[in-house]
């Protein structure tokens, strides 16, 4: 397999193009969840196991290894994506023919794809248990598995929600207009109101892109907002299914640059600063609430002591 090396999906079949066309939607959707992505993700492994040029099975395996280092780089911050390749390319590496390879990458792209919803559904589960008899909660940004925890439950009707909204491209509107519709008594608040908002609030849920070395990657404004919470002596809470959880001396992304105009169409001689993801310490975090139920900080480096990924995937985001 290659994440970085020439591959055979190659300039003789127009990769650039090829890769382009499969991976461009991910890289411009900047405002879906870690969930939404990887199922958009998912497809685009799915498909690339079925169409990727390969006269070989080495070929094959090379090919999708390029596929994959197109999806990371498209959303290198989100666990999730790491987990689909690493499987894909574990899937295809154990096959014995072009054609089983192929089903065998479509299949695990698949397997990932369905993983997808039901895991969000058991950490909303878990996260309403947990959750029960909290009646205001603080969120930002717009993750759909924080949405299914706060609508999971008899309680979740009685419940008031302050929506953080998110810059620059505020999709906290776009969770707090679902709450509401869904009959939620919900406030729309700026991202900088969090200190004086948070003390009203019994609980901060947070989404959550990959939890690692450094601690907990989510949409910027998080760490603000957890910090608002420890002050005020109110629990924060992480949902995240396990896909998102890296092993040890995996890198965390959060250096991904994005577009000025996404802030401010600027005044000659003022530089923007444009970043969506940043890191909340695992000391500010009071439970990470997996599909596995909530994990204590012993148990969550337990859980990353046992995952395994491909040297190819190391070696790709030591790069980074």
């Amino acid at each position: 397999m290659s994440l970085g090396q020439p591959s055979y999906f190659g300039p003789s079949h127009g990769s650039e193009e090829r890769l382009e066309a499969l991976v461009g939607p991910l890289r411009s959707d900047v405002v879906s969840g870690a969930a939404a992505v990887a199922k958009a993700a998912a497809e685009v492994m799915r498909r690339a196991s079925i169409r990727v040029p390969a006269g070989s099975l080495e070929e094959l395996r090379w090919g999708l290894g390029e596929v994959g280092r197109g999806v990371l780089e498209a959303q290198p911050a989100m666990a999730p994506l790491v987990s689909l390749v690493r499987n894909v390319l574990a899937a295809v590496a154990s096959a014995t023919s072009v054609e089983e390879g192929r089903h065998a990458g479509a299949s695990a792209a698949d397997d990932f794809r369905a993983g997808v919803e039901s895991r969000a559904r058991e950490v909303a589960e878990w996260a309403a248990a947990v959750l029960a008899g909290v009646r205001t909660v603080a969120t930002i940004s717009s993750s759909s598995t924080v949405r299914a925890a706060l609508l999971t439950g008899e309680e979740a009707r009685r419940r008031s929600v302050i929506c953080f909204e998110s810059r620059p491209m505020q999709e906290g509107r776009e969770l707090a207009g679902s709450l509401a519709a869904a009959g939620v008594e919900v406030t729309l608040a700026v991202d900088a109101a969090a200190h004086s908002l948070v003390p009203q609030c019994d609980a901060v849920v947070l989404g959550c892109d990959s939890i690692g070395d450094r601690g907990v990657v989510n949409k910027i404004g998080s760490a603000g907002l957890a910090q608002a919470g420890v002050r005020a002596g109110v629990p924060v809470c992480v949902l995240a299914d396990e896909t998102k959880i890296l092993p040890r001396g995996f890198p965390q992304t959060v250096d991904d640059d994005r577009p000025a105009a996404e802030v401010w169409t600027a005044r000659p001689g003022v530089r923007v600063w444009n970043r969506y993801f940043e890191v909340v310490p695992l000391l500010d975090v009071t439970a990470v609430i997996t599909e596995s139920g909530p994990l204590d900080p012993e148990a969550l480096e337990r859980a990353r002591t046992r995952l395994e990924f491909p040297e190819a995937l190391r070696r790709w985001a030591e790069r980074r």
